[in-house]
């Protein structure tokens, strides 16, 4: 029956999103954050849920490509660079389509889910330019995911306080896996709340924690506290799931959110943000310390600083090297490494690749790699761009913080990229870039104008 129920939310979800998809977009993360506990209470945990917000995410695309062809042509002539450079990476596509399409019995299923995945991905890019230009929409955007990320959190409190025994949606006993570490000579347990892993609630929370706290450096007055207990709260998820690479994006963030505001702005905001940080620093050791007595999960997050040097290298270079060694130059084809294959009966290679470097070299080989990569460098300088020309200090503090927040991502990426072979995850980063790259309508386009500037 609770089966039945979710399928018929993502109808109904998807049928608002294809009519009115700025609230698609709330009910899209609305299905994904949901989809996790609603899996593992349903008996056989079906694999299919964890796409279950992939259909409102497509009827949210198409809804911000109306009117057709016109709002696609607004995109492009705003970055003419982002579009040349943009076709021809999907041209060079047809060759690992073709290469997975003729791999062996079965494997067009996997090119097809390769094609809707990348073809989404990049209708979604669209659909976060347009929402960006709605700042109503965006507010309603960020407060659905601070409110509904910081309830769905309270699961791992929950499994931390061994309600996971009592309740199926709570931590991974419904999926049959436990997850512990025993690096640091102790068993360290990884804890995943009303998520399916660890990894999952890890990331939900350190969206949540930068979310929050770029809304506290925006807010005022009792809002700006609130908004500091909410990354307080986000922080200590982050603690308890046990992945060391999600607690290393905060750093990052701060880190590039600081030289942004330096570079671009001067040292003027440099006060409120340090204290912002040492008063979130400070409280949030507190809590941690109260609440991790036996300090297992601190040693093994000391781990960080003595191995960083170490997972780069093996996991950015030499598991490309491997890769392009077993794969080929043209690496193994499109949706080869892509999340939940296994699932598709077909005949496919074994994939081990983690890294994000190493999964785009098995699945686009060498010169899709270095196009990729390229791109990317492309839509991040095309995003400096736009911060430089942001007039308003609070609007700055918000696409300065979008930024820094997808720079955290990537970086993260470089060792472990596993994640983001989650569609929710990779719709929702796609969202923020393009709420990002429309920050260059300013003003103008948020009233309907046709202010353009030609970035990229």
């Amino acid at each position: 029956m609770l089966y039945l129920l979710f399928i018929g939310m993502i109808g109904v979800c998807t049928v608002l999103a294809l009519s009115r998809w700025r609230w698609g977009v709330l009910a899209a993360i609305a299905i994904g954050l949901l989809q996790d506990p609603v899996r593992k209470m349903i008996p056989g945990t079906p694999g299919l849920l964890t796409m279950a917000s992939l259909p409102v995410w497509f009827a949210v695309a198409v809804g911000a490509m109306q009117p057709w062809p016109g709002a696609l042509q607004r995109f492009w002539q705003s970055m003419p660079k982002l579009h040349r450079y943009l076709r021809l990476f999907c041209l060079y596509l047809v060759i690992p389509a073709a290469i997975s399409f003729t791999y062996g019995r079965g494997t067009w299923q996997i090119t097809l889910l390769g094609i809707v995945l990348y073809s989404s991905t990049f209708m979604m890019l669209v659909a976060g330019w347009r929402l960006g230009q709605d700042q109503a929409s965006l507010a309603r955007v960020m407060a659905m995911y601070v409110v509904l990320g910081a309830v769905l959190l309270i699961g791992g409190l929950l499994e931390v306080r061994d309600f996971g025994a009592r309740w199926p949606a709570i931590g991974t006993a419904a999926l049959d896996h436990v997850w512990v570490t025993h690096r640091t000579g102790e068993a360290v347990y990884m804890r995943a709340g009303f998520f399916r892993g660890p990894d999952i609630m890890g990331w939900h929370a350190t969206m949540l924690c930068m979310i929050a706290l770029i809304m506290a450096l925006r807010a005022k007055g009792a809002a700006r506290y609130m908004f500091l207990g909410v990354a307080l709260w986000a922080f200590l998820n982050i603690w308890i799931c046990g992945r060391r690479k999600m607690i290393s994006m905060i750093p990052v963030f701060v880190g590039c959110m600081l030289m942004l505001d330096f570079r671009l702005r001067g040292a003027r905001r440099f006060i409120p943000i340090i204290g912002t940080v040492l008063v979130a620093v400070g409280l949030g050791w507190q809590f941690i310390g109260d609440f991790d007595a036996d300090r297992s999960i601190g040693r093994f997050y000391g781990t960080i600083l003595e191995e960083w040097d170490s997972q780069i290298s093996n996991h950015a270079i030499r598991s490309v090297a491997t890769t392009v060694r077993q794969a080929g130059v043209f690496g193994y084809g499109l949706g080869m490494s892509q999340q939940g294959i296994h699932h598709i009966q077909a005949e496919k290679p074994r994939v081990w690749q983690e890294s994000g470097p190493s999964k785009l070299f098995v699945e686009l080989g060498v010169p899709g790699a270095i196009l990729f990569i390229g791109l990317l460098w492309i839509v991040f300088r095309t995003a400096y761009e736009v911060l430089k020309n942001i007039p308003s200090q609070d609007d700055f503090v918000v696409y300065a913080g979008i930024f820094s927040m997808l720079v955290a991502n990537v970086v993260s990426a470089l060792v472990s990229a596993q994640i983001y072979g989650d569609p929710f995850v990779i719709m929702i980063l796609t969202l923020m870039l393009g709420i990002l790259l429309s920050g260059h309508l300013g003003r103008a386009g948020q009233n309907g104008g046709n202010a353009e500037m030609k970035c990229g």
